[in-house]
């Protein structure tokens, strides 16, 4: 009777199958792993060329009852002797550590089999004795980010960077303990630097999306984490791949849902985020749009400044004015801020389109629509304190349009200045001459 001498693979692993596979688990394994490491379907890759042969193998000896039965009177034959060779290969590697590396090595021992705080006790003697030993500082990183140690790592990341600033994986653990933290910004910013340094890293690609996906800017994350797949694909990483495909196909139904309204909550979160931080918060509320929901919110902006223009005439008693004039006057400002941001287009800067000039404007006259409202509140007797409020409502109508060039339009901060200046003369004669028409023709 033949006998295979020879075994020097565990098969059942090979398949992903445990000991007491039945037959059709068996064959069900090896057909799926067939279809992905297949040589014609990956022609030129020698890894999976050697993945199939090793798959094929395995498939022949467990599929056959003898074959099987002769392979598992030799696994049992073999287990006891490499199991005494493994203990006395790792009773070499961590008796008595001398050096850095030592350390390391018996650190990287305790890592494989998840015992993390001696590896980090190993990975800081290591560090003690070579303080410059940055593949120890980002081994004890990875070890504490798993132990959920979020300040840990950012010590050891910090500690990694002073030393060489290009480490592209100290960048990544440093974004993934602040996002854990709740600092989802920060984390995209270190993401950033992760990606600048290693253009193709997968996982900073993923984990930048998750944190787009957490700011609600989904078409970043969409990008983001369809870039990562791809760089998972390509790496053969299959799991990450299908894990990554299913988050893109989420967020692409959520956008289609998101498209069939959602005006008011669109408008509402633009609103939180430019109102009250008209420096920082406006290209936020810009990136989380897209291009046909930005004129959308702008609209929506011009005909509350509108509405507030009216109540505050109103409020003042100038009811005399027909209504009809009054709406017309209250959305001059909103249509000459359009107006200016074209010419502005064409003649200056070059840079942004329609859509996004209505929402410059939208977000830019809100400030000084809401003063007015103000005003319309304040008695007679302090009507003194229109000035002031006027004064308000323009300054951050003025700071909001410096950020929306700078921020949305990627303008420097000498041009927008520039721009920004030439746009207050501009409305001031647009808003005159439309005022002056409506005033002879109404």
């Amino acid at each position: 009777m033949a006998r295979v001498e020879n075994y020097t693979e565990n098969y059942y692993l090979i398949l992903g199958v445990s000991h007491g596979a039945s037959l059709k688990e068996i064959k069900l394994a090896f057909r799926r792993l067939a279809r992905q490491y297949h040589p014609d379907l990956n022609p030129g890759d020698s890894v999976s060329a050697e993945k199939f042969k090793q798959i094929s193998q395995a498939y022949d000896v467990l599929s056959d009852n003898s074959k099987r039965r002769r392979y598992d009177r030799h696994m049992r034959r073999e287990q006891p002797i490499k199991t005494k060779q493994t203990k006395n290969s790792h009773q070499q590697q961590t008796t008595t550590p001398q050096t850095a590396q030592d350390f390391y090595q018996r650190g990287t021992c305790h890592a494989q089999t998840k015992e993390y705080q001696p590896a980090i006790d190993d990975y800081t003697q290591a560090i003690k004795l070579n303080p410059q030993f940055v593949d120890a500082y980002l081994k004890r990183c990875e070890m504490r980010y798993k132990l959920g140690d979020n300040k840990g790592v950012l010590d050891d990341c910090h500690a990694i960077l002073n030393i060489d600033s290009t480490v592209a994986k100290a960048y990544y653990y440093q974004g993934r303990a602040r996002y854990s933290l709740g600092y989802a910004q920060p984390a995209i910013e270190s993401y950033n630097l992760a990606i600048a340094q290693e253009e193709n890293y997968p996982q900073a690609y993923y984990y930048r999306g998750i944190a787009y996906k957490e700011l609600q800017i989904i078409s970043s994350a969409m990008e983001d984490i369809a870039k990562a797949s791809e760089l998972f694909r390509l790496q053969k990483n299959f799991g990450a791949y299908h894990r990554s495909r299913k988050i893109v196909s989420e967020l692409s139904r959520s956008r289609k849902r998101n498209r069939r309204g959602n005006l008011a909550l669109n408008f509402l979160t633009t609103l939180n985020l430019s109102l009250f931080n008209p420096g920082g918060g406006l290209l936020p509320a810009f990136s989380r749009l897209e291009t046909r929901q930005l004129p959308q919110v702008g609209i929506v902006y011009g005909l509350l400044s509108g509405l507030c223009f009216v109540f505050s005439c109103l409020m003042l008693g100038l009811s005399s004015i027909p209504l009809w004039q009054l709406s017309l006057l209250g959305m001059i400002p909103f249509v000459s801020w359009i107006i200016g941001g074209i010419i502005m287009r064409y003649l200056w800067h070059h840079q942004g389109s329609l859509a996004i000039d209505i929402f410059i404007a939208g977000a830019a006259i809100a400030p000084l629509a809401l003063s007015t409202v103000l005003i319309g509140f304040a008695p007679l007797a302090v009507f003194f304190w229109s000035i002031p409020l006027i004064s308000l409502g323009f300054s951050y109508c003025i700071l909001t349009l410096q950020a929306s060039y700078v921020q949305v339009l990627n303008l420097t901060e000498a041009k927008a200045a520039s721009t920004v200046a030439f746009m207050v003369v501009i409305n001031s004669y647009v808003f005159y001459t439309l005022v002056s028409y409506i005033i002879q023709y109404a």
